[in-house]
């Protein structure tokens, strides 16, 4: 192979022809390739050994780091404390070409310093920043290095103005709102928040719970928070914008915290009295001494919250003069408030009744009954009795029927086989029965004004109605509701109170919606409130009906569930139902006044009044 490249390189040089072993090359174990061949005239006047050197700086000019040489530049890249670095992001293009860039998106990109992100270096906005050099290897294995490139850390928690923080670091506002103050004396506002602090935050981070120092130190730092009036606010607490009020972690949708207090509202008490006997209200100053010690002191009671006043059963005795009265302590008006939103006045209500030292002599027992039977034969011994006597012997003898005489024979007999005193006064009772006014001798003159009491005075229409059924009417209270004005009358025992609700009904789905607790007063059921599961449970005769106001059930202690009509109402923190769906729930008719059925609700449609009657 040597002989024929001498050869061949001899003809092409001087055009001849010489035996192959005039320019035999050595044959030795150095290779040709690693070795510089002596120079030879070129025709273009070169030689051979600057035609390799020129292949060689051909095939450096052929790389892909040759060719991008000084189109690239560093980058500062910005990462939160701990987090993992993408050293690429440290190295840009100085121009937009889609060659070079899909160059260096092949490439791999490393830092030559061995950097961290173990400590931070922006938290106070400085250029601390971490200097180093990045190694830049594409794929064709060609290698660039670029010098000075900047990293900066930057904890959970860093100056609104820095520069340098995260893209993705959220801007965070903290304010001060209702009832609150901070350590500075600065007062918070309810309509215009008083801004507090602005900060960026990593996404993610609970700020209020973060053991992170500067969060736990400087951001949340309730100990300073104070409030602004303690007669009128109490407790302050730091809440989010978000539909959760107590969410405090960090998303660009959730930036904004406001420190508040919760309003206090005061609840005051009032006694005032009854009297049964006249139907008049009597004033406090006019209450006995002993009642007027019970008033409770006036309460502080946070907005929100369930407020019912302490409940007791009392009697009273009075002795004014020649009278004696006995006062009874009925109940609260209104009897609790489910959700405070305003000062509110609780009024007792005592009523006062008469006492009577002999109530009843004549049934007493004792000689004294005798006496007066033994007595009353030889009393009525007058001739007006003989002459009734008389009279009655000789009605059968005018009609002369048999019928009459057999009668007759009785009335004679009758005297002569009942000698015993006892006997006598019946005798004598039933001769005088059409006349005399001891038929009744046990009813007394308080009964009387006790059984009208019992009569409701302003239902012309339940006027025919039996008096036993009149009776139990009174014992329980009837209503009758203005929808209009939130108004409503109760009426027991003859006596009609007026009240006012905390929240007019309302009508929704033709059916009538009712407070809560103004419901439950009127369909006689007890009712309570579980805030946690949002649910009011009725209870009435053992059976349990539970209403959670998110949803449209009724579910029952028996196992059934009915559908309400209507969905609950939360109208200015108060729970409205549809009436007709919980008393039916116990039992209880509804219609209207037009149908001529008695039920224990009628709607009256023409006056936009509701009646609600339980004795019905």
């Amino acid at each position: 192979m040597k002989k024929v490249l001498a050869t061949t390189m001899a003809t092409l040089l001087f055009g001849l022809s010489f035996p192959v072993n005039t320019f035999a090359l050595p044959d030795n174990d150095v290779s040709a390739n690693s070795q510089v061949l002596e120079k030879v005239s070129l025709p273009n006047g070169g030689d051979s050994s600057q035609s390799e050197a020129g292949a060689d700086n051909k095939a450096k000019e052929d790389t892909i780091a040759k060719k991008i040489e000084g189109k690239l530049e560093a980058k500062d890249i910005t990462v939160w404390q701990n987090d993992t670095v993408n050293w690429k992001d440290g190295v840009k293009l100085k121009e937009d070409n889609a060659e070079f860039k899909n160059y260096l998106e092949e490439a791999s990109v490393t830092d030559l310093d061995n950097r961290n992100t173990n400590n931070s270096n922006t938290d106070t906005n400085d250029d601390r920043a971490f200097k180093g050099k990045l190694k830049i290897t594409f794929k064709d294995k060609s290698v660039i290095e670029i010098a000075d490139q900047k990293l900066y850390v930057t904890s959970k928690m860093t100056n609104i103005n820095n520069s340098k923080a995260p893209k993705n670091a959220v801007d965070v506002k903290l304010q001060l709102g209702e009832g609150v103050k901070d350590s500075n004396g600065t007062i918070g506002q309810k309509d215009n928040p008083v801004e507090y602090g602005s900060y960026r935050i990593k996404p993610g981070v609970n700020i209020l719970n973060e053991e992170h120092p500067q969060i736990k130190n400087s951001l949340f730092n309730l100990v300073k928070l104070q409030v602004s009036d303690p007669e009128k606010y109490v407790d302050p607490q730091w809440s989010s914008g978000s539909a959760n009020k107590k969410d405090f972690v960090v998303s660009k949708d959730n930036n904004i915290f406001t420190a508040t207090a919760s309003k206090l509202f005061t609840m005051t008490f009032k006694f005032v009295g009854y009297d049964r006997d006249s139907r008049k209200s009597i004033e406090f100053d006019k209450l006995p001494q002993a009642i007027k010690d019970k008033l409770p002191q006036e309460q502080k009671i946070k907005e929100g919250e369930a407020f019912e006043p302490n409940k007791f059963e009392d009697t009273i005795k009075e002795n004014s003069g020649e009278i004696k009265y006995e006062w009874k302590f009925k109940d609260w008006n209104p009897t609790k408030s489910v959700s405070v939103s305003e000062n509110k006045n609780f009024e007792g209500i005592w009523t006062r009744s008469k006492i009577e030292e002999n109530p009843n002599p004549e049934v007493k027992p004792g000689p004294g009954k005798e006496e007066d039977k033994k007595e009353r034969p030889e009393k009525e011994n007058k001739p007006k009795d003989n002459s009734k006597a008389e009279d009655k012997k000789e009605i059968p003898e005018k009609e002369n029927k048999p019928k009459d005489n057999s009668k007759a024979e009785d009335k004679k007999e009758k005297p002569q086989e009942e000698n015993k005193p006892k006997d006598n006064s019946r005798v004598e009772d039933n001769k005088n029965n059409k006349k005399s006014n001891n038929t009744f001798p046990r009813i007394k003159s308080n009964e009387n004004k006790s059984s009208s009491n019992k009569v409701y005075t302003r239902t012309s229409t339940k006027e025919t109605k039996k008096e036993s059924k009149t009776e139990n009417l009174s014992k329980t209270p009837k209503y009758t509701l203005t929808i209009n004005s939130g108004e409503y009358e109760v009426l027991i025992n003859g006596q009609v109170i007026k009240r006012q609700m905390d929240v007019k009904p309302l009508i929704k789905n033709d059916r009538l919606m009712l407070p809560l607790r103004s419901l439950a007063e009127m369909i006689g059921a007890k009712v309570e409130w579980d805030p946690q599961t949002r649910t009011a449970i009725f209870t009435n005769k053992g059976l349990v009906a539970k209403i959670q106001i998110d949803g449209n059930e009724i579910v029952l202690s028996n196992g059934k569930v009915i559908k309400m009509d209507s969905k609950p109402l939360n109208i200015n923190g108060r729970i409205l139902l549809p009436i007709s769906n919980v008393a039916n729930v116990f039992g209880l008719t509804n219609g209207n006044t037009k149908d001529g059925i008695d039920q224990n609700i009628e709607w009256d449609g023409d006056n936009k009044t509701v009646e609600i009657n339980l004795n019905k």
